[in-house]
Parts: C-alpha cells; structure tokens; sequence
C-alpha cells in the first residue's frame, strides 16, 4: 500500500525528463542568401487604414557578382502574396444606398445613439440573412454602409453606454469574421 504514493511521486518527477528526452531540437532555418534581398509591399485601405494586400518579394539583384559554389543570381520573382481583405471601392455609402440596402428609410447623418443601436442591428440581420447568394459587389456595398454607419458611431461614441459600445463593436466584428470567412471560402473553391 505504501509503494503506491511513491510510484506516484515517481512517475511524476519522471514525466518531464520523459517529455524532454521525447522532444527533438528544432532544426535550425537556413543562412540566408547575403546576396538575397526581401521586400515587403503593403496596399493599405484609405478608408480603414487596414492592410489589403501585402505581398513579399525575395530575389538576387542582377548587379551581384556571382561568387564560387553559388548560384547565378536569380531574376525578381514574387515569392508569396498574401491574400487580405479586399479594399472598399467607395468608401462610405449615401443615405440612399443605406436606405436600399437595409430596405427602410434611413438618413445616417440625423440617427441617435438609440436608432444607430437599432440600425446595426438590422445591418446584422440583413447580412446574416441575404450573405449566403452575395458576390464580391454585395460585400462592397455591406462594407460602404457599415463604414457610413461606423462614421456616426465615431461622431456619437461618447453617447454610448459601456454595453452599447461592446454591442457595437460585436456587431463590426461579426461582420468582418463573416467576410473574412467568405473571401477565405470563395479563395480555397478557386485554387480546387
């Protein structure tokens, strides 16, 4: 009965000399090329600011003196893309395109914290109902009304309770996840 807790206690101290004996160094990345030179371009969104493409170049320059035991420079090819967000065309919607879209009279630029608390959420629903049949244009027009909507949040932000402002920003949220996820899904049916 004794041997019990001391098998116990055993096999406790042993478990992370066992996990560490289990484990394999991490190899090492390669040197990289001294000749080899990498670019970051990134095309921004004027209307969020966000990254909407970001693309990342390695090559030789042509001007570099080949040395022994190593390869010709190489031409300047892309090495990866990648894919972000598209950016909206337009930036902000009209009131009639606002109007169109939620299917109801609404003037953004006389809406108070109580009806633009109303107005995302019928936003959400209206994404959440129609998404399923949307193209890239109907994601567009979505994202130009939530940025006309976003603008008079920002004009009307210290109206808000706490709990108004964390429902809002749920809201863009799950609009954003929504369209990440659709562009992600609709990339993936590309490349099958």
């Amino acid at each position: 009965m004794n041997s019990t807790p001391r098998f116990f206690a055993a096999l406790l101290l042993a478990l992370p000399l066992a996990a560490a004996a289990q484990t394999t160094p991490a190899a090492r990345p390669a040197a990289p090329n001294p000749r080899q030179v990498t670019e970051v371009t990134e095309d921004l969104d004027p209307a969020t600011g966000k990254v909407v493409r970001r693309t990342t170049r390695t090559y030789v320059p042509a001007d570099t003196p080949a040395t022994a035991g190593s390869p010709a420079p190489a031409r300047t090819v892309p090495a990866r893309t990648v894919p972000a967000p598209a950016a909206v065309a337009d930036g902000r919607a009209t009131d009639a395109q606002v109007t169109a879209f939620l299917r109801r009279k609404t003037a953004v630029a006389t809406l108070s914290a109580p009806a633009l608390l109303n107005v995302y959420a019928a936003f959400l629903e209206r994404v959440n109902a129609d998404r399923h049949g949307w193209r890239a244009a109907d994601w567009a027009t979505a994202a130009n009304v939530l940025s006309a909507l976003n603008a008079r949040y920002e004009q009307l932000r210290t109206s808000f309770s706490f709990e108004d402002k964390l429902t809002i920003r749920s809201q863009q949220a799950e609009f954003q996840t929504l369209r990440t996820a659709r562009q992600l899904s609709d990339q993936v049916s590309d490349k099958l």
